[in-house]
């Protein structure tokens, strides 16, 4: 596949994110991103390396410290609903800023390259996929991203809308605890079916998982206290089939997510969520599972990283800062780089993209590619800070 080149920086970005907005694909299926951020890379002269299934990393510069720089290249499964040109028409749609990030962070690479012989630290670039399905981040850690050379610290940007904000401000997490953790699960409750006629034969699977599913709502009210915050959202929820109102079905299932802000939080109520499933089965005489299916950890701010990147920052945009109270952490929204940040200290950066009562995730979502080299230069001060370089 080809690479881009086109006259300026700017203008050589629209074409990528354009590239890669027409064409987004799924989870860890990024064949065809891949190949083209690879080939992007080696234009610029780097020399990338796999990580993991479809990830992506090189390396830039000499010296003992070195500093992750990750953008993440999935797109989500959503038919775009927009008026662009360039509008995806595959049935995925990059709805959450993923073709920005990968852009911005093919354009630090470029800015950086051309800055290598001044450079007395390393950068390393992390192009991760499946942030979306939680699994991108875990499958490059497992597969050696923060060695070879050993990782000192990281950032991530994300883009995002933000009603009667200017574009291009920048909004630097503060310390602690920035996004919950994530788990996706599945509870599926095994019965007896029969006809509607004859429950008594049967042993209703909806009965139960209606059980279950009232009970794991006190958990917030009588088993947590409510100085915790977590929510537990069931958001889908089967049991039988369409136009058969007289069958008392085999199974019913049911599909969720949990968010918490503490790790010993997260692993209790995940464990009460199995006892009272098995105990309510139980009861009825019906067999239940309940499979954790994804997940990550809450995305934690180091105070010192985030110190150091914030001094850089300022001074180079100091007219780009984004009001203290833009963002109110903690958040209960989760990001996968979560994992990356209980690893090594990291910090996490948001930037303006778009002005808009639309949120992420929405088919009708436009964000802004005047930011495109503004945020290539953020991800390049972010770096150059922690390194100690101006």
């Amino acid at each position: 596949m080809g690479t881009v080149k086109e006259a300026t920086l700017q203008t050589e970005l629209v074409a990528i994110r354009r590239h890669l907005h027409q064409n987004p694909e799924v989870g860890m299926n990024l064949s065809a991103t891949k190949e083209f951020v690879w080939n992007q890379l080696i234009t610029y002269g780097y020399q990338p390396k796999a990580c993991g299934k479809m990830g992506i990393t090189c390396t830039i510069g000499q010296g003992e410290q070195v500093f992750l720089l990750r953008a993440d290249m999935d797109a989500l499964p959503l038919a775009e609903d927009t008026d662009l040109a360039y509008r995806s028409t595959n049935g995925a749609m990059h709805a959450c800023g993923h073709d920005l990030h990968t852009t911005m962070l093919l354009g630090a690479a470029k800015i950086l390259k051309e800055r290598e012989a001044n450079l007395t630290g390393t950068v390393k670039f992390l192009f991760q996929p499946g942030e979306e399905i939680l699994q991108g981040a875990k499958d490059c850690l497992a597969d050696g991203l923060l060695e070879n050379p050993k990782v000192d610290a990281g950032a991530m940007i994300h883009v995002f809308p933000f009603r009667n904000q200017p574009k291009k401000r920048i909004f630097i997490a503060p310390a602690g605890t920035f996004m919950a953790s994530a788990d996706w699960f599945e509870i599926k409750v095994e019965g007896i079916g029969s006809h509607g006629s004859m429950p008594e034969v049967s042993i209703d699977p909806i009965n139960v998982a209606a059980k279950i599913y009232d009970a794991l709502q006190t958990l917030s009210a009588r088993e947590i206290s409510s100085a915790e915050r977590f929510v537990l959202t069931i958001g889908e929820f089967v049991g039988g089939t369409p136009g058969s109102s007289n069958v008392i079905p085999n199974s019913a299932y049911m599909k969720g997510t949990l968010r918490t802000l503490k790790e010993p939080i997260r692993q209790k109520i995940k464990s009460r969520m199995v006892e009272i499933s098995e105990a309510i089965a139980q009861a009825f005489g019906a067999k239940v599972t309940v499979d954790f299916t994804n997940g990550c950890c809450s995305n934690e701010i180091d105070e010192s990283v985030t110190k150091t990147v914030k001094t850089g920052i300022v001074k180079k945009f100091p007219d780009n800062l984004a009001p203290d109270t833009l963002v109110l952490p903690p958040l209960m929204g989760s990001e996968d780089f979560g994992e990356i940040s209980h690893q090594i200290p990291t910090t996490t950066i948001l930037v303006t993209a778009a002005d808009t009562e639309l949120m992420l995730h929405n088919p009708k979502i436009v964000l802004d590619e005047e930011i495109l080299e503004f945020r290539a230069n953020v991800y390049v001060e972010a770096a150059l800070a922690y390194l100690g370089q101006e």
